[in-house]
Formats: C-alpha cells, sequence, structure tokens
C-alpha cells in the first residue's frame, strides 16, 4: 500500500508550512497540490490502474483539476453507486417543484401492490430504509424489461422488513422510486435526468448507459437507477460544487447566489444529508461503510455529519465537506474494496495542503524519490483484478 509515502508527504509538507509560517502571509494566494499530485501518480502506478483524475474545490473556487496515467479530464467513466446521489438530486427537484413529495407512498402510485408495502415513502425508497429486499432483483439491468415492469417485479418480492424499522443498502428500493417519478411528470427518466440534471448542469458526458462505450447521451428503457450511469470529471465536478454552495450553481465574487443560479434551496440539500440510518437495524452494508449514516443518496460520515459522500463499487468517488470548503471527485474504475485506503490518504492530503483556507503556502520539499514501499519490486507485481461490474457497490 501506499501508507509510507503518504506519510512521507503528509511530515513533509506539515513541516514545511510550519517553517515558513512568519512568511507565508504574503505568498501568492495559490494552494500547492504537488504532495497531492505525487501522491495521485504513485497511486495509480502502485495499483496498475489505467488512469485516474481528481478534482478539487475549495471555497467555492475549482483549485485542482488533473488527470493521471491513460486518463484525460473528458475520460468518461461508469461511476457505479455513485449513480445514487444523482438520482436523488434528480427527485430533490420534481419534489422542490411539487410534483412528488418526500412522503409519498407506494400505494399512491402502486394501488394494487400489497398493503403491507403501499405506506413505503419516496423518502425511505431513498435512503434504504424501505424494508424490501436488498438482493439485487434480476430485472436491474436486464434489457428485458423496462423501468416499469422491472418496479412490479421488485415489488412482487417479499419484504425484510417494517418500512423506516431497517436499513439495507441496495439498489431495488430506488428502481421503484424511479419509475414513481416517471408516473409522477408523465416522462421517462431519461427525459427527467436530461431536464433537471443534463440541462441546468451542462453535462456532456452522462447517461444511465451503464457500460456503453457509444458517444453522446445514450438512453436506456431500463436505467438502474442506484448505479448505472457514467459521467466525467467535470461533469460530476459540477454537481458536488453546487452541493458545497448550498445549491447554488452560480456563486457571485461575494459569496451570494446568482438571481438565477438556484438549483435547490439550502433547505432542501440540508434535509438530504439527515442520517436516516439512525435508530434502525442494519441488515447489509458495503465493509467500506461500517459507521456511516446514510441521507438521501448520499453517506454520511461517521467523524462529522457535515462530510457527505457517494463511492461507487469502482472506486470513483465525490465528496463534499462543508465545514472545511471542499467538494472534490476521485475518478477512477477499479475495485473501491481495495482502493479506498488510499483515496482516503488522499482526500487527507488534500485537507492538509488546503488548510488555511486563504490558498497560501509556501512550495515543500518533496522526497527525492518514493519510498521503497511504495515502488513496485521487482518480481512482486501487484496482481491485476478483475474489473468490477456494474454492480458493484461501494
Amino acid at each position: 500500500m501506499l501508507r509510507t509515502l503518504f506519510s512521507a508527504l503528509f511530515s513533509t509538507f506539515a513541516a514545511t508550512a510550519l517553517s515558513g509560517a512568519a512568511g507565508a502571509a504574503h505568498a501568492a494566494p495559490i494552494y500547492d497540490f504537488s504532495p497531492v499530485t505525487a501522491g495521485m501518480q504513485s497511486f495509480v502506478q502502485a495499483h496498475q490502474l489505467d488512469g485516474a483524475s481528481l478534482r478539487v474545490n475549495k471555497a467555492d473556487n475549482v483549485v485542482y483539476r488533473r488527470a493521471f496515467g491513460g486518463y484525460t479530464l473528458g475520460t468518461r467513466v461508469r461511476i457505479a453507486s455513485a449513480s445514487k446521489w444523482l438520482s436523488a438530486l434528480t427527485i430533490a427537484r420534481l419534489v422542490e417543484k411539487g410534483q412528488m413529495r418526500w412522503g409519498d407512498t407506494v400505494g399512491q402510485y402502486f394501488p394494487n401492490a400489497e398493503p403491507a408495502k403501499r405506506g413505503i415513502t419516496l423518502q425511505q425508497l431513498f435512503s434504504h430504509t424501505s424494508g424490501l429486499a436488498y438482493e439485487e432483483d434480476s430485472c436491474l439491468s436486464n434489457a428485458f424489461y423496462t423501468l416499469t415492469s422491472c418496479a412490479y417485479h421488485i415489488l412482487q418480492q417479499p419484504m425484510i422488513g417494517q418500512p423506516g424499522t431497517v436499513f439495507a443498502y441496495g439498489g431495488n428500493s430506488m428502481q421503484v422510486a424511479g419509475r414513481m417519478a416517471e408516473i409522477a411528470t408523465g416522462k421517462a427518466w431519461d427525459d427527467i435526468f436530461i431536464a433537471e440534471m443534463i440541462a441546468p448542469f451542462g453535462m456532456t458526458g452522462t447517461d444511465y448507459s451503464g457500460e456503453s462505450t457509444a458517444p453522446g447521451y445514450v438512453r436506456n428503457n431500463n436505467p438502474t437507477i442506484d448505479r448505472s450511469v457514467r459521467s466525467t470529471l467535470e461533469d460530476y465536478g459540477k454537481v458536488v460544487d453546487m452541493v458545497l454552495a448550498q445549491g447554488c450553481l452560480r456563486v457571485r465574487p461575494n459569496g451570494s447566489c446568482a438571481a438565477d443560479g438556484r438549483f435547490l434551496q439550502p433547505s432542501t440539500i440540508a434535509f438530504m444529508a439527515l442520517d436516516r440510518s439512525v435508530g434502525t437495524v442494519s441488515l447489509y452494508r458495503p465493509p467500506t461503510a461500517t459507521g456511516f449514516g446514510y441521507g438521501l443518496g448520499q453517506w454520511i460520515d461517521p467523524s462529522s455529519p457535515s462530510i457527505v459522500s457517494s463511492p461507487g463499487g469502482v472506486g470513483f468517488t465525490p465528496w463534499v465537506d462543508w465545514n472545511k470548503r471542499i467538494a472534490g471527485v476521485l475518478l477512477v474504475d477499479d475495485l473501491n474494496v481495495r482502493l479506498v485506503d488510499d483515496i482516503n490518504d488522499i482526500r487527507a492530503l488534500i485537507d492538509v495542503v488546503t488548510a488555511d483556507g486563504q490558498g497560501r503556502r509556501l512550495q515543500p520539499t518533496l522526497p527525492a524519490q518514493l519510498p521503497a514501499d511504495a515502488q513496485r519490486s521487482a518480481g512482486k507485481a501487484i496482481p491485476q483484478p478483475m474489473k468490477a461490474s456494474a454492480s458493484g457497490r461501494r
């Protein structure tokens, strides 16, 4: 792993920052991301990745944007469970427009559902507390189904608990919610997503086509609402920028939201970040999410409720830290379970680099070469794993 490298970068940077603290106030107002760049380069090399990219927003300004390995800033990848955040924000737009309510029930849209399921709310469907089965239904990512038929198929399966009493991370419930949105608007999910997300953000590389490599926006009659998005660094970066800015798409230099820049109300952003897992019995969560809370389409960090994220099983990691005023996207397509420790270390490096909040840092002195255990030893190449399927969870 890269822990020795990251430890060296932390120590070197911290020592340099302290020694230069007196003169730092007069330095140019730019952040020195060289420790992060070194960490990302080693991350790609040590894990034998095709590539990766990183984008960082600090205090409503994009301060870092760089691609590594074979990736460019425009590389488009599947993002797995990072899809959940985008889908939840799409629903939030419909709620603010009055087309849906978080308290809407399954019974309102599926009157023939069995009685035990009719009281499940939209809020529960998007927080994994609905009581619906979490094991992936055979209709998900199945071209022989539509979103309509898939939702009906899921609602025929046995429940695993009473709504609101259990937490079970999975995609079935969000699939049902997606169909509810179609019924509420009279539109296909693709058209809803284009209107509520693609157009406002000016996205050019995002859709629900999963494994497709076709250019442009590819429609899907049965989009997997919780995990079939493919996206780019900049497209998703705009989304976390908005979340960091409490629902504002265009922030004025004075920090206020432009008259035409409001995407969601601050109260909605705050509502989505409330932990719905409190008081529930946890039946399933990914091993990388131990201790985390869950809001609407986003995890809540156990260290602070001001940190929210939605990592995918492929390692793609978007996050927002309101206290530190940081929003980031680390784009990668591999296996989150083997990358997560190093991704967390890179995020911690970003916190150190931007810690003063003013962007005034002296250049740190980095090690002349990477520590030996961070380099690939001869005859000890890191095994290349199979790529995670689109069903890869967090």
